[in-house]
């Protein structure tokens, strides 16, 4: 008997791409649906959050032109869940910028989740997200092989070069990955002020999308120090260190870090 092959979908927001697989219990036609419900999640997230659009109610916040019982409550939600990972991660993940809020460092993870629903509507037997890097799984069904893009990859990772491939699912569902390597230094380091240089590329890999995004960011903007606390916290994780003459990397991989390849 040949086997089903998953239904494919590929949306686009926030400025990148958002691949969604999964098992269908139904038709092509439901599924697509589904796709259709997580878009507008996360379309509705950017109208929302989106520091590059003029409009958003986040922008309007920052300009002070309304307050934030102006707002939808959930830019309330979020804003109190980014002063609790400051907390959580000794001041690694920090949304306070000295002149505007900035909490794009869990909005793409939160908004993937919410969005997630949609899929668990349908009873699709698993199901994976790809978010340019970030990855969250349903959890159920097999185990998903997941690559980690090499640090000099620029732009979408599907089919590039690799530094590492895990298996995502039961316990861990949630895989993010922060760093600067390609994209100049674009993550604040709350400590310095300036841009954050402390690892190439970090993976965090989390029971959710929110906690695997949050300690990514902070990792990568708070360094060693950051990176033994979400270890303490029960995150796993991989910190590229530095890239050798011979075009291999320097790491650090946590003890449970799920990695199959050789060592």
């Amino acid at each position: 008997m040949t086997a089903v092959p998953p239904f494919t979908s590929t949306v686009t927001a926030m400025g990148m791409p958002f691949v969604v697989q999964m098992q269908i219990p139904a038709s092509v036609t439901v599924a697509t649906a589904a796709v259709e419900r997580f878009h507008a999640e996360l379309t509705w997230a950017d109208e929302v959050f989106s520091l590059f659009k003029d409009d958003s109610y986040l922008s309007r916040l920052n300009r002070g032109e309304i307050s934030i019982d102006d707002c939808p409550e959930e830019m309330f939600e979020i804003l109190n869940a980014c002063e609790w990972y400051r907390a959580k991660t000794l001041g690694g993940f920090d949304a306070r910028r000295p002149d505007h809020l900035d909490p794009s460092g869990i909005v793409k993870g939160w908004a993937v989740a919410r969005g997630s629903a949609a899929l668990d509507a349908i009873g699709a037997a698993s199901w994976m997200i790809g978010a340019s890097g970030d990855v969250l799984v349903s959890g159920e069904g097999h185990e998903w092989r997941i690559g980690i893009a090499d640090p000099r990859v620029v732009g979408d990772p599907t089919g590039r070069a690799v530094v590492d491939v895990v298996m995502l699912g039961g316990r861990l569902r949630a895989l993010a990955t922060s760093g600067g390597a390609n994209k100049g230094l674009h993550i604040w380091d709350p400590v310095t002020g300036q841009g954050a240089d402390h690892y190439l590329q970090v993976s965090v890999m989390a029971a959710n999308m929110v906690d695997a995004d949050a300690w990514a960011t902070a990792i990568a903007a708070g360094g060693e120090r950051v990176l033994s606390a979400a270890l303490d916290a029960g995150m796993e994780a991989m910190a590229i260190t530095a890239e050798r003459d011979d075009g291999t990397y320097g790491a650090y991989a946590s003890s449970g870090w799920p990695s199959i390849l050789p060592a």
